[in-house]
């Protein structure tokens, strides 16, 4: 059993590069016999270096022949021989010390690198851990989404038949009571928010499967999406304490159908206000910016001074069933609807924090081509 799973190479202390030694449990903790061997390895050094002091003896022996027989010389002589017996065992020292060092220089090396190698070994399997959950959560996230698709595709059938009935009617109560100016006039409300929940469920399933339809739309003035949306809001707002601001700059038509831009900013709108339930001074910022570069997108600004959207889910903010709201009647699909409704028609949608507070949303609309309809100064970037 190995513990390394990718080849590296070392570095010794001269530079040179060599590959790294395999590290094998059996190098950790040696078997009954190689430990007996080590031993007997031992005591056999332990031996030759006690026998190892007996070269002095011929030299000694050669000394006291030669010299007079005075205990003086014959003392130094013995003398001389009791310091020079252990200097070879001096030399063996020395040279086991050199060698144990350099052993214990290439040990760390090979920790060093065996460390390194165990980091990498983690790294990567965090980072497989990280993918097989990522991939989990995306094969969770498509089982859901398709069975939402199938569910509001068979939803859609059975709304609009209904609704069909119901714009039929009004379109009688209006011709019948065309006399009666205030019911006329709350008759054709009704009949244009049916007709826009009609738009909208033609094209809901489109935006669930992130696909753009082959329908023919008119270029859609942004003012008046945004009006009919406060409009729309007014009465809620009102009854919630919180004040809508208007701040709409001259812009041209957008290649974006009226009734997505419609339900884009309701969407906005509708989470503001719960956002602003109950909080003093709450205010809403309707803004569409001034448009002064050609091609450019055209801006519309949804803000409010709420609480703001928590760092912790703004990365997934526009993914299906992110919500900071713990009530039942959110999914988290209103932003996710959304994005994907303008991204089929190369519009965009962000998040900001607001200045002061609170959070800002920022949808960006691409500006129509040019028609004989469209004033060209808009195209130009002149000025009328």
């Amino acid at each position: 059993m190995y513990l390394k799973a990718f080849p590296l190479r070392c570095q010794g202390a001269s530079g040179a590069t060599r590959a790294c030694p395999e590290l094998h449990l059996s190098d950790m903790q040696g078997t009954p016999d190689e430990v007996g061997s080590l031993n007997q390895s031992r005591e056999r050094v332990r031996i030759v270096l006690l026998v190892s002091g007996a070269w002095v003896l011929p030299p000694l022996a050669v000394a006291i022949w030669l010299l007079p027989a005075s205990g003086i010389a014959r003392s130094a002589a013995v003398v001389l021989s009791l310091i020079l017996a252990p200097l070879p065992a001096l030399i063996y020292q020395q040279r086991q010390r050199v060698r144990l060092l350099a052993s214990a220089v290439n040990a760390e090396e090979l920790t060093a690198q065996l460390r390194l190698q165990l980091e990498t070994v983690r790294y990567r399997t965090a980072r497989l851990r990280e993918e097989l959950q990522a991939a989990d959560r995306q094969a969770r996230l498509s089982h859901q989404l398709t069975l939402l698709g199938q569910f509001t595709a068979g939803f859609m059938h059975e709304f609009n038949n209904p609704l069909a009935i119901v714009s039929g009617r009004l379109e009688v109560l209006l011709d019948e009571r065309k006399e009666d100016g205030a019911l006329c006039a709350d008759l054709t409300q009704m009949l244009k928010e049916a007709r826009y929940m009609s738009s909208i469920a033609s094209t809901l399933l489109q935006a669930l499967r992130r696909e753009r339809g082959s329908e023919a739309f008119e270029a859609s003035v942004p003012q008046k999406p945004l009006e009919d949306a406060l409009t729309a809001f007014r009465p809620e707002a009102k009854f919630l304490g919180v004040e809508f601001v208007e701040q709409f700059a001259d812009a041209p038509r957008v290649e974006v159908p009226e009734h997505v831009v419609g339900e884009v900013v309701r969407g906005l709108m509708s989470n503001a206000l719960h956002a602003l339930k109950g909080r003093d001074g709450a205010t809403v910022w309707v803004r569409l910016d001034p448009y002064r570069t050609a091609g450019a997108k055209v801006v519309a600004r949804i803000e409010d001074n709420g609480p703001g959207v928590p760092e912790s889910i703004r990365e997934h903010l526009f993914e299906p069933f992110v919500t900071q709201s713990n009530g039942r009647e959110r999914l988290g699909l209103g932003l996710f609807l959304a994005a994907s409704l303008l991204d089929m028609y190369d519009g965009r949608i962000r998040y900001e924090t607001r200045d002061g507070g609170g959070a800002s949303f920022v949808i960006e609309l691409p500006p129509a081509r040019f028609t004989r309809g469209h004033p060209y100064h808009w195209f130009a970037g002149a000025s009328e």
